[in-house]
């Protein structure tokens, strides 16, 4: 029926005394029968009647019979329309008070059929209604206010019982989420975030509540009723997520993966209330993502305050450069077996005008989150090459510098010329410099850095694998990487004498290396033993505070020259 149909109701709708549907069909009852039949009676009394009082009479007892039989039928059409009012109580009570329609479903004609599609329409819109409130669209998980309410309720739970137990609320979170969605693109992003939602719920099962807290974000805890973990076990229970939920995905026949880092919150000794424990287990995630070494990390209190001060640092550091507060410190590389001085590692450094010099494990991982330790590298490379140009221009002994390129610079496909550019700038080949990698800087696209460490390869340009051994140590990836140097990293070299294992690593790398046809270069050499331990595996090159610690450009010219 088309909206036409709607005139007469409207025209109805305009007299202000029909306020309801029902006086409406009843003032169409009444005209609808009465009229016609007293026009009717009125005529067949006045032609047939002399009398005026039988007429009277006559008419009298006709229109008691009319109302008395149009009071049957209006009462009868009065009833017959309970359903289309109930129907309208019940939907105006949900509106005010979210109350579900209760009305009856057996009916089959178009009245009983407005009540059950009304009462099945109505419910399906509030368990809709429910889900967008409660529920992620993207993960199918609770969101943070429903994980908030389920929290309060198990906190009740506990409240109750005569032993409080304790139990910890974890938050994770896959920090290479952006690195994923740019190198990759949102969608596959979107289907990676619901591969580790699987595995997640795989993983912790129905005794536990996990829920989508943040974008790359997710929090959990076990329920009361689950076998208890205890704060003891919270850890050793985090250190198995982690490993388990870091190993790569396959999404779409990629094989994707993302760092995972956690932070702990304890009831009842971090808050007895679901805010104050939620937010606490997201401070220790930060806490991790900011120590720079610490995968898991349970709450501090003192990390409010360190919060404060990172929140501080971040804005300070965004404008570092602008106000040359950064600078730059060589740290020699030598050749193991001849003692020739032939290169040196460019380490960033930052001069705060209130706290001084700022260790770089404090203020890389501010870079790395807020986005710009891009044009933090971009500075390196260019200040450093600057550098060296003019160390050739006053005839110096040739040395080749070595710069770190971050996992946000593999990202940009216009890198290769970006440095290039710089070369030539400063009159400087592609033998005078070497560019340093990490395996973390690897993990997120390693299809996209392996095309543009091709192209920077491509273009003589030297490329050296940094921290190798702790990472993932993919040999699928390291037989792929157009490498010419792999280096061991500090931690192996330092327990070198000491630890069987960490002989065993750098054993292992030294020959992996030199099966692949590379230099190897040992990190962190402290002393003259390690240094005889190194050369007897084998090792090409060197560095570490036993031959220089990190110093500036004109120490650096002394220490070449001596």
């Amino acid at each position: 029926m088309s909206l036409n149909g709607l005139n007469f109701y409207s025209y109805l709708s305009k007299i202000r005394i029909l306020k309801t549907y029902s006086s409406k069909i009843m003032l169409v009852a009444f005209l609808g029968t009465h009229v016609p039949l007293i026009t009717l009676l009125l005529f067949f009394v006045i032609s047939t009647v002399q009398d005026i009082q039988t007429a009277l009479k006559i008419l009298g007892i006709a229109l008691a019979a009319t109302l008395a039989g149009t009071a049957a039928t209006l009462l009868a059409l009065h009833k017959l329309l309970t359903p289309v009012v109930l129907t309208s109580k019940s939907l105006n009570r949900y509106l005010s008070e979210r109350e579900i329609p209760n009305l009856p479903t057996v009916f089959r004609d178009e009245a009983g059929s407005l009540m059950a599609d009304t009462v099945t329409t109505v419910r399906k819109l509030d368990e809709l209604i429910h889900y967008m409130a409660n529920y992620d669209g993207l993960s199918g998980l609770p969101n943070r206010d429903l994980f908030l309410e389920r929290l309060s309720n198990s906190l009740h739970e506990l409240s109750m019982r005569e032993e409080i137990l304790s139990f910890p609320i974890l938050s994770l979170e896959a920090t290479h989420l952006k690195h994923i969605r740019s190198n990759f693109g949102v969608h596959m992003g979107d289907l990676y975030l619901r591969s580790l939602v699987q595995k997640l719920e795989t993983m912790l099962g129905p005794e536990t509540v996990l829920a989508r807290t943040g974008d790359g974000e997710f929090s959990f805890f076990p329920l009361p009723s689950s076998s208890q973990i205890l704060e003891t076990d919270s850890e050793i229970w985090a250190v198995k997520i982690q490993n388990i939920v870091s190993s790569p995905l396959n999404v779409v026949d990629q094989q994707i993966s993302s760092e995972i880092q956690i932070g702990i919150s304890v009831f009842p000794y971090d808050g007895k209330s679901s805010d104050q424990l939620l937010w606490k287990s997201e401070t220790a995630l930060n806490q991790a993502k900011l120590s720079g070494t610490s995968k898991i990390q349970t709450y501090s209190s003192e990390w409010k305050e360190r919060m404060k001060e990172k929140y501080l640092l971040e804005k300070d550091l965004k404008l570092a450069i602008s106000k040359n507060q950064l600078f730059i410190q060589y740290q020699p590389r030598i050749e193991v077996q001849t003692g020739k001085k032939i290169s040196a590692e460019a380490l960033l450094r930052w001069d705060h005008p209130e706290y001084g010099v700022i260790s770089p494990t404090i203020f890389i991982p501010i870079a790395e989150e807020s986005g710009i330790i891009g044009e933090m590298g971009e500075w390196v490379l260019s200040k450093s090459m600057e550098d060296l140009g003019n160390w050739k221009k006053k005839g110096l002994p040739p040395i080749r510098i070595s710069v770190n390129l971050s996992a946000k610079q593999l990202e940009d496909k216009n890198i290769a010329k970006k440095v290039l550019d710089i070369l030539e700038k400063n009159q400087l080949s592609v033998e005078d410099l070497e560019l340093e990698i990490t395996e973390s800087s690897l993990i997120t696209n390693i299809q996209s850095a392996l095309e543009i460490l091709g192209e920077l390869h491509s273009w003589g340009i030297s490329l050296a694998l940094d921290d190798f051994g702790t990472g993932y140590s993919s040999l699928s990836y390291l037989s792929k990487l157009p490498l010419k140097t792999l280096k061991v990293d500090q931690s192996f070299v330092r327990k070198i004498l000491t630890d069987p294992n960490s002989l065993a690593i750098s054993k292992t790398i030294v020959a992996l290396g030199k099966s692949l046809g590379l230099r190897i270069t040992a990190e962190g050499v402290e002393t003259e033993a390690q240094m005889r331990k190194i050369k007897d595996l084998g090792c090409d090159e060197a560095q570490g505070y036993f031959l220089s610690k990190p110093i500036l450009l004109e120490e650096l010219e002394n220490f070449v020259q001596t």
